[in-house]
């Protein structure tokens, strides 16, 4: 009592004398201005007097006496108040470095918290850390449909949401029950998503909006955005509205309410991930990495990143995880420097998504799911992962169809290896909880997964059923077909279905036909090595530069163009009006029809080199190129569409037609697009690099040595590993089998 009431004395006795000093402090100025008058008066009646002691000096009259002593008397006055006025003012102004100095302060405080952007990132996720440690025990199956991109994952008042290119998913953990989340806009293609203080935030194509229990909004009015297509997100401080927001084409913007500010020196980046990390911001985009403040952001070159194209990014309070399309890259900061260094080179490989409890990370990847800590990578699922996301209890790992929830055995250590023995990949455990399954004739054949669930460490081999298309290795059908004696060792180039019937281009035997079960030569009437290949219902065509064009007519090769026409030929395509479309390497597009060629347009110079193919789609004339799809106008200009996303080292990989309808446009990197209607939509992406698309009963898409089917608006991967380039598959005609051409056979897949 008596500390509180020293305590409460000092506070009065200190208001008391803040009170005088006020009061003294008004009287000195008000002593002051009383000075300042009177010093101005007197300096008034000292120039009167100077200026008539001047006149009597003109007129040749003398100074008096009295004269002199009232100018004595004026200057006497006139100093001694000056002086009183200086020592008051002296007394007036000896707060004045103080109070100027707390000033500074509070400004510069009022900079830090408030005006310097660089604040860590709010972190909408927290994780019990030691439910992570231990061994797998068991593993749930929640399926779903809606998208063929998987962008983020994030768990929600005990859901799980999914974010797409096709909006967001929401799956209810328990019933497994699976629905579009209503309210987005049309067409909305889901990027990122975080939780901050009870509610959902969605970010994408086009708009930033927040959903909670009273429903979906928009955190930033439409008309505000000057860049709809919004790739990542950031929170700095989310009662003020204050976020970073990773544009596609823009760079980064900074928003504060309604308020965007552009950050210098970001306008060639696609950010991907932001992170914090030693007070310093980090950004890492579609080139590399750039940290320090948005004032001023540094581009950080890694020799170990040269090469891998960045994925996602980890920031903890010691290292900084990069996933790669070639593994894992971590950062080490000691006390003065970073050590980077790869913690997988082999798998995983190509990362799709990490999130890290403590110093536990997982990694998403196309091989499977892995936990790395204490120097140990563990693959705990080869099932292809595209995003993964925390629970109290579980981690949840999305894949293209499904969800599996991984729940571990919180009294196990990931060092207790001898224990637990190797983590088998799939189980036998029947989930006891009720879970809402597809049924098996709305899932794929493609992509059916075995029942996924005990992780049992009994030293049993997991099941690995599948309804898959597996190869047929018995006795009485072998699964590489055998080629005619005249075939052997061939290079098949190209392939088209005709009419019933394979038709495969050679760089070495010339042009072959297969009609399921007999191999036959087609017969020329010259010699031809034509490599490629283009058909419709009604014509099929073998074409090369060095050749000319023949025409194949059931197993003989007509020729109707010679190789004098075709000097620099680069693609031959067919219109619905069986005319058909020459492109030449100097950008010259000739038309073919009736025994008759002639010129019909040219493509621009700056894109002739870049372009693909040029083809009839819905009465309208297009180029393929590199950066997209150019339309060739009645007015003779051209209209060019880009595709989505990074165009800088995009090149086309094959491109195929759809009855003159629709194009589908295969690009290296793996992303497919579908232009119809003058609309260029991302169709899905494969994780591989694609080497032809074909169109037969499904959309097939292989790469090296890998083959995708379209099923359902989902690109799927067909369990087939080929040695050499695939050419294509198809459907035999009784639709039971899969035809595999490769570059040097066939070979049999049973569905």
């Amino acid at each position: 009592m008596e500390e509180e009431t020293t305590t409460l004395g000092r506070i009065l006795y200190n208001l008391i004398d803040a009170m005088f000093w006020v009061a003294d402090e008004t009287a000195r100025w008000w002593q002051i201005s009383k000075i300042s008058i009177q010093v101005k008066l007197l300096r008034r009646q000292k120039a009167a007097l100077n200026k008539q002691i001047k006149e009597n000096e003109q007129n040749s009259i003398g100074v008096t006496v009295s004269q002199t002593a009232e100018l004595t008397s004026l200057n006497e006055s006139i100093s001694k108040l000056a002086s009183e006025e200086d020592f008051i003012k002296s007394k007036c102004w000896s707060w004045t470095p103080v109070v100027d100095f707390s000033l500074i302060l509070l400004l510069f405080l009022y900079g830090v918290f408030s005006v310097n952007p660089v604040q860590k990132i709010i972190d909408g996720q927290r994780t019990n850390i030691g439910v992570f440690a231990g061994q797998i025990s068991r593993v749930r199956e929640l399926g779903y449909q809606g998208h063929s991109i998987i962008s983020d994952s994030i768990w929600f008042n005990n859901k799980l949401y999914i974010a797409g290119n096709n909006g967001v998913t929401e799956i209810n953990s328990v019933s497994g029950e699976a629905k579009n989340l209503k309210g987005l806009p049309e067409n909305f293609y889901a990027k990122d998503l975080q939780l901050i203080d009870n509610h959902l935030l969605i970010v994408g194509y086009s708009g930033i909006f927040e959903y909670d229990k009273e429903g979906l909004r928009s955190v930033i009015a439409q008309n505000k955005l000057s860049n709809k297509l919004i790739n990542s997100f950031a929170v700095l401080n989310e009662k003020k509205k204050n976020f970073l927001i990773g544009t596609i084409g823009e760079g980064i913007y900074r928003v504060n309410g309604d308020n965007f500010s552009y950050v210098q020196n970001t306008y060639d980046y696609i950010a991907r991930s932001f992170g914090y990390q030693k007070k310093e911001l980090w950004i890492l985009h579609d080139e590399g990495i750039l940290r320090g403040s948005l004032r001023k952001l540094e581009s950080l070159d890694l020799q170990v990143l040269a090469g891998k194209k960045t994925r996602c990014m980890i920031t903890t309070d010691k290292n900084i995880y990069i996933g790669t399309d070639k593994g894992v890259v971590v950062g080490i900061r000691d006390s003065k420097n970073w050590v980077w260094t790869m913690i997988s080179t082999t798998k995983p490989g190509y990362i799709n998504d990490m999130v890290n409890a403590g110093e536990i990370l997982f990694i998403a990847s196309n091989e499977g799911v892995f936990r790395y800590s204490k120097g140990k990578m563990d693959l705990l699922s080869s099932v292809p992962t595209y995003s993964l996301c925390f629970c109290d209890t579980f981690l949840a790992a999305t894949g293209k169809n499904s969800v599996y929830l991984y729940y571990f055995d919180f009294t196990g250590s990931i060092g207790d290896t001898s224990i637990f023995g190797m983590v088998p990949e799939l189980g036998t455990y029947t989930p006891t909880l009720p879970v809402k399954t597809l049924p098996m004739s709305a899932r794929s054949m493609f992509n059916r997964m075995p029942e996924y669930g005990l992780m049992d460490t009994d030293g049993k081999r997991a099941l690995a059923e599948s309804d898959l298309p597996t190869e047929q290795f018995s006795p009485a059908r072998k699964p590489m077909v055998e080629l005619p004696i005249e075939l052997q060792r061939p290079v098949f180039s190209d392939i088209s279905k005709f009419n019933g019937k394979f038709y495969l281009a050679t760089i070495n035997r010339g042009i072959w036909s297969f009609d399921g079960k007999v191999w036959s030569q087609v017969n020329h009437n010259g010699k031809s090595n034509a490599k490629r290949l283009c058909s419709n219902e009604k014509h099929c065509y073998a074409y090369s530069e060095e050749s000319g064009i023949y025409e194949i007519l059931e197993n003989i090769a007509n020729l109707v163009l010679g190789s004098n026409d075709t000097l620099g030929l680069k693609f031959v395509s067919i219109c619905d009006s069986d005319t058909l479309l020459l492109l030449y390497s100097d950008g010259m597009v000739k038309t073919f029809s009736n025994g008759e060629l002639k010129t019909f347009f040219t493509i621009p110079n700056e894109f002739k080199d870049s372009c693909h193919s040029v083809w009839k789609i819905s009465g309208q004339y297009v180029a393929v190129l590199n950066q997209g799809v150019m339309t060739h106008e009645t007015d003779g200009k051209w209209n060019l569409m880009f595709f989505q996303g990074n165009i800088d080292s995009a090149k086309i990989a094959d491109v195929c037609d759809f009855d003159n309808k629709t194009l589908y446009i295969a690009l290296n990197d793996g992303r497919i697009f579908e232009y119809s209607k003058g609309k260029l939509p991302l169709s899905g992406i494969i994780p591989d690099h694609p080497k032809s698309i074909k169109r037969s009963d499904n959309l097939w898409i292989s790469s090296s040595d890998s083959l995708y089917i379209k099923d359902n608006n989902r690109f799927m991967a067909i369990p087939f590993k080929s040695g050499e380039k695939i050419l294509g598959a198809f459907s035999d005609n009784e639709n039971k089998n899969i035809f595999v051409f490769t570059a040097s056979g066939l070979r049999i897949l049973a569905r």
